[in-house]
């Protein structure tokens, strides 16, 4: 949000500013332009719900000038009332300096500060200009945040939750004028982690009221499937509602259950495998449903030939101790021969083989669906290949 302040010949653009005390340091740090002109700014610094001036010993306003730290000086028969004089300023657009504003018991007000003058019709050297900053106290009539976490009805525990200050959308109760407003991106993040019913509590000791936050989710991983938050949310403490629920989504392709081929030893589709193994990783542990019905097939071959003496008999499936890698091999009754530049009429040329029919339920899940693993999807939200490349073409 910015602030445009004016007078004639002259204006001030502030983006935002923040509360510091002690004596205003004159030191200027960024060279002016060659018309010489400054600001003298003044203003109050308010609290955000009662309206009162704030005469916390702590208070401080800040300007950060360059490499200097310019402190506004404050009156001390005046509560909240500040003062800070020869504020560079700039007739292109190109002055841009930080300000603070912070004490004990309050979100700081931090921005970044334009102050641009108009050279049309230029008289005055120096400018007079009035902003007032508006704090909001923590823990004030603040209630507790709750933030619950689920996935497909399931309550996630262990998920780590966000609630980012928005400054720049905080809600003022109180009456305002010439107002310099706060910039986001100035505040660090409030964190917590859900419980076993998959809830975060966030004290509101530690929230303001009319303060704005950003509910956020973390990616994560949940019995193997990459959970994502779909959208943001965003809250005001006062105003919003005090329980937030948030479902998470699959971020990685897959069935719903998030079942998916994290890895193939066949993702190289000019790969060639000589002895027709397939390995998959898979993105949860399975088992395996009657290896029997797996089964396996030969294309080019002239001397291969897989063995077909009984139902599955031509593959043998291997599935790793974590249920996560399954091993797909080919029991040939005849090898396959590779071309050694005289035996065309016995080698391969060009053969594969194709496996499908490889049936898993899920280890960590309720249901009892069946799924063929060579009809998943892979990372990139393609059909998993069944096919591994054998032997060279000639």
């Amino acid at each position: 949000m910015n602030v445009m302040l004016k007078t004639a010949g002259l204006s001030v653009l502030a983006s935002g500013l923040i509360a510091c005390g002690g004596d205003e340091n004159q030191d200027a740090a960024v060279p002016q332009n060659y018309h010489n002109i400054t600001t003298h700014l003044q203003g109050t610094v308010f609290d955000a719900v009662t309206g009162a001036r704030i005469s916390n010993e702590s208070l401080k306003v800040l300007l950060v000038q360059g490499d200097k730290y310019r402190t506004a000086k404050l009156n001390k028969e005046y509560a909240g009332d500040y003062f800070i004089q020869d504020i560079p300023t700039s007739t292109e657009n190109n002055v841009t300096f930080r300000m603070e504003a912070t004490a004990t018991g309050y979100q700081p007000v931090i921005a970044s500060v334009d102050f641009n003058a108009d050279t049309n019709n230029l008289q005055d050297k120096n400018a007079w200009r009035m902003g007032n900053f508006y704090l909001y106290p923590l823990g004030v009539s603040a209630a507790d945040m709750t933030v619950s976490v689920t996935y497909n009805g399931e309550k996630i525990e262990g998920a780590a939750v966000q609630l980012q200050p928005n400054t720049n959308g905080n809600t003022l109760t109180a009456d305002s004028i010439n107002v310099i407003a706060p910039n986001n991106g100035f505040q660090g993040a409030i964190t917590a982690t859900t419980d076993v019913e998959g809830n975060a509590v966030f004290s509101g000791d530690a929230l303001v009221l009319g303060g704005r936050y950003q509910v956020q989710i973390l990616p994560m991983s949940y019995k193997g499937i990459e959970l994502g938050q779909p959208t943001a949310v965003n809250v005001n403490i006062g105003t919003s509602t005090i329980h937030q629920r948030v479902a998470m989504v699959d971020i990685v392709p897959g069935n719903n259950d998030g079942l998916y081929v994290a890895q193939a030893s066949n993702e190289d589709d000019n790969a060639i495998n000589s002895n027709g193994t397939l390995t998959l990783k898979l993105s949860r542990p399975v088992s395996i449903v009657n290896e029997s019905f797996a089964s396996a097939a030969l294309t080019n071959a002239t001397t291969a030939v897989l063995d077909t003496n009984s139902q599955g008999s031509e593959v043998t499936v291997t599935l790793s101790a974590d249920g996560l890698t399954l091993t797909l091999q080919p029991n040939f009754i005849t090898n396959p021969v590779n071309f050694n530049g005289n035996n065309s009429g016995t080698a391969d040329n060009a053969m594969y083989i194709t496996y499908s029919n490889l049936f898993v339920r899920l280890q960590d899940s309720d249901t009892t669906e069946l799924y063929n693993v060579l009809n998943l999807v892979d990372t990139s939200g393609l059909t998993v290949s069944g096919r591994v490349n054998v032997t060279v073409a000639f």
